[in-house]
This record gives structure tokens, sequence and C-alpha cells, in this order.
């Protein structure tokens, strides 16, 4: 079968996705706890959310992990050749599902950051925007994503089907 992509391509892709797995470990382990302390350290209003926000942190990193994971295989079968068949889709779906539980993740982070935070006299109001706009603007990204991967695992079924049908002529 015909080689899609150029191996030193795939290699330096592969690299990247190993440094970002190593950033999501030193993250999950040093990161996540040092910010919700310091977010339960900085606003009283924040304390009793250090705990929720760095399980959800954590999630969040899994989900990220998982999805590389399943990016690996699908630069794994495009190496090979046989990224056009039926064996790509589950791994687009692993992404496709990772990036649906990361978006409702920060969707729930952010509902209780702006319902913690509402009410607190030592936030200022400019952090308190700051923060809100920033997780509104992470959620838009990630919806973005999810929508450019619908759009992509269409393409990668037409592909597909259209990968099998040429084999059948041949």
């Amino acid at each position: 079968m015909k080689r899609y992509m150029n191996k030193w391509v795939l290699l330096g892709l592969k690299v990247i996705i190993a440094l970002v797995w190593l950033a999501c470990l030193w993250s999950q382990t040093f990161a996540a706890p040092i910010l919700s302390e310091a977010m339960a350290a900085l606003y009283s209003s924040q304390v009793a959310m250090r705990w929720p926000y760095l399980i959800m942190g954590i999630l969040f990193l899994v989900c990220v992990e998982i999805a590389f994971a399943a990016v690996w295989r699908l630069l794994s079968l495009s190496g090979s050749g046989t990224v056009f068949t039926a064996k790509a889709m589950p791994c687009v779906n692993w992404v496709l599902g990772c990036a649906a539980i990361a978006t409702a993740l920060t969707v729930l982070v952010s509902l209780c950051f702006l319902i913690s935070s509402w009410h607190d006299a030592t936030m200022p109001a400019m952090d308190y925007y700051t923060i809100a706009l920033v997780l509104g603007v992470a959620v838009l990204a990630e919806i973005g994503f999810m929508l450019l991967m619908v759009v992509m695992k269409g393409l990668l079924r037409v592909a597909t089907d259209q990968s099998s049908e040429l084999e059948q002529v041949i």
C-alpha cells in the first residue's frame, strides 16, 4: 500500500506528541496541584474549590493524553499506508470523545468559578472577568476543535469509502 506521509514528518510529529505527553504528566504532577492551591490561597471563595479544580484539571490532562495516543495511532497508520481504512475511525472517535469530555470539564470549571466567586470581596473585578474571559475563550476553542474534528471525520469517511471502492475496481 502507498505511504501517504514522509517518514521524517511523522517522526517529527511523534517527537512533539511525546513532548506534549511528558508536559501533561509534569502538569498532572506539579502544575495542577500548585495552581489549584494558589487559587485557593489567593481568593477566599476558591478554598472549597481547590480539590474539585485539581481533579477536573487532572481529568482534562488525561483526556489530552488519551487523544494524543489516538493521534499517535493515526500517524502510525499513515506511515504504514493504511490510514484510509476502517482502522482509523476508532482513533478519530477517541479524539472526539476526549475533546467532548475535556470541553464538558472546562464548562464545569467555568460554571463553578462563575458561581463560587461571584460575590468574593477578595477578588478584584478585573481578575474575575479576566478568568471568566479566558475560560470562555477556552470553551469556544474546544467547541471549534470538536467541530473541526467532525468535519475531518467526515472527510476520512469519504476518503476511506473511495479508497475501498478504488481497490475493488483495481
